[in-house]
């Protein structure tokens, strides 16, 4: 889902954008699907999506559940840094040389969700050579689970499960 707004503060736009940053139903990377889902290990599943939270229900390794949704929370952006004035996206801002550009998600294919001058959208900055990344976003994924009984839980270790790639 692609949104543009603005952060102000003060009548001006923020430098940064605000942490966390929370992408619901983002799947973060390319081929990623929410659908059937095979647990490759035991793994508990939460009431909220919080560690502290109560116990929903345990899934058992070899255990077909439903992948539904999920919610990347990004604590800290990544950064990409211009090297020299130029144009980036298809909604084509302007950056001069020293500008930053915050990653938010991940997406796949090399594109991010991205905050730059207080607007967030979707796109790729590995075929810009005016780019240079400086650092990866750092974030947590966590994803909303139903069994077969029609329980519902969250947990923030969707590696545990197999069957998220729609490409193979």
């Amino acid at each position: 889902m692609l949104f543009c707004f603005f952060l102000a503060l003060g009548g001006q736009v923020s430098a940064q954008p605000k942490m966390p940053y929370r992408d619901a139903g983002a799947c973060p990377f390319e081929c990623c699907t929410y659908r059937e889902w095979v647990a490759n290990k035991a793994t508990v599943l939460r009431t909220k999506m919080s560690e502290g939270s109560s116990i929903a229900f345990k899934v058992k390794k070899g255990e077909k559940v439903r992948g539904v949704t999920g919610v990347v929370i990004t604590t800290q952006a990544g950064v990409v840094k211009a090297l020299e004035n130029t144009v980036i996206g298809e909604s084509k801002i302007r950056l001069k040389a020293g500008e930053l550009i915050y990653l938010l998600t991940y997406t796949g294919e090399g594109f991010y969700e991205t905050w730059v001058k207080g607007k967030i959208f979707s796109d790729s900055f590995y075929d810009n050579t005016a780019l240079k990344l400086v650092s990866e976003p750092k974030s947590v994924w966590w994803v909303k689970i139903r069994n077969r009984k029609g329980q519902i839980g969250w947990t923030k270790l969707p590696e545990n499960f197999d069957n998220k790639d729609s490409c193979g």
